[in-house]
């Protein structure tokens, strides 16, 4: 395990664009011992042929796989993929982002100092750009005002910490969070895969950024900026939109009370099956007020959840 082979894991979709660069950017990776796996998911414009043409030249180092059904969204793409991958540590790569040279060799370093039975997840910061690669700002993470100093569990279950073309796991993580082929409750393969790591192994921030995050009209979800008035307005003024996030949420605490049951204490059981509840009424946001960051967002969820 000293040099483990690292299995990347793209998907895409109409990515023409941007792919090229992409594709450079793995082939540029200081640290060798990597293999992609790329999966299509009907694309109209070149990007199967982009593939293509990167696997004649790279055998060795590119795989294309090919699924009979369409997905339809990154979520069932991205947990399919893991489910039929059996290496010891997997990252998500997205179509339209650009890597920096050391980002498989900074985060494994950190990945191979905890033990590998245990499920891990390791992530990093990014830098938000626009579809030329403009720099945003210079940390997605701060953008989006994530907090990362304590990654509580329960906190991951009322917020996503983690973009999944900023991380990487390994299988042990793949095998107790795809053992369950329902993902109807799922709301993103990254949350998901953030939030068992956090239950029953480690998750671990590092605070660098490791890439370009592109934002574009395509993106099916961008980086935020929280702290913009339009933002915040945006929030405030569609009532709807952040009912039916809650319900999301609540839906996801439901698939992992079920899917984890044998798994998870009393106390665990509870916190999930309150915040599950069709009202779980303000009290008991109240008394997990720590685990929720955001004014807003603890706001919203002890009005509407």
């Amino acid at each position: 395990m000293n040099e483990p082979q690292v299995e990347i894991l793209m998907t895409t979709y109409n990515g023409e664009l941007f792919l090229k660069e992409q594709f450079e950017s793995i082939l540029a990776q200081t640290y060798r011992n990597w293999h992609l796996t790329v999966s299509d998911d009907g694309s109209t414009d070149g990007t199967n042929a982009m593939i293509d043409a990167y696997e004649r030249v790279y055998p060795d180092k590119i795989r294309r796989v090919r699924y009979p059904e369409r997905f339809g969204s990154p979520k069932a793409h991205f947990l399919r993929l893991c489910r039929d991958c059996d290496a010891p540590l997997m990252a998500f790569c997205d179509q339209d982002d650009v890597w920096f040279p050391d980002k498989l060799e900074k985060m494994l370093t950190k990945a191979l100092r905890f033990e590998q039975s245990i499920p891990l997840l390791v992530f990093t910061d990014q830098i938000p750009t626009d579809a030329a690669l403009q720099p945003l700002g210079a940390s997605a993470m701060k953008m989006a005002k994530q907090y990362t100093a304590h990654i509580e569990w329960q906190a991951v279950i009322f917020r996503n910490t983690v973009t999944g073309g900023a991380c990487l796991f390994n299988r042990a993580l793949t095998r107790l969070a795809c053992r369950n082929e329902d993902t109807a409750g799922i709301i993103m393969h990254d949350w998901w895969l953030a939030a068992v790591a956090a239950r029953f192994g480690n998750i671990i921030y590092i605070d660098a950024p490791t890439g370009f995050y592109r934002q574009h009209a395509q993106n099916y979800i961008g980086a935020k900026d929280v702290g913009k008035l339009s933002y915040i307005w945006s929030r405030l003024t569609d009532i709807a939109d952040v009912k039916t996030s809650i319900i999301l949420r609540k839906e996801q605490a439901r698939q992992m009370s079920d899917a984890y049951a044998e798994r998870l204490s009393v106390s665990d059981k509870a916190f999930l099956q309150s915040f599950a509840k069709t009202h779980s009424g303000a009290l008991f946001y109240l008394k997990n007020l720590r685990y929720i960051h955001g004014f807003f967002r603890a706001l919203s969820l002890i009005i509407l959840g």
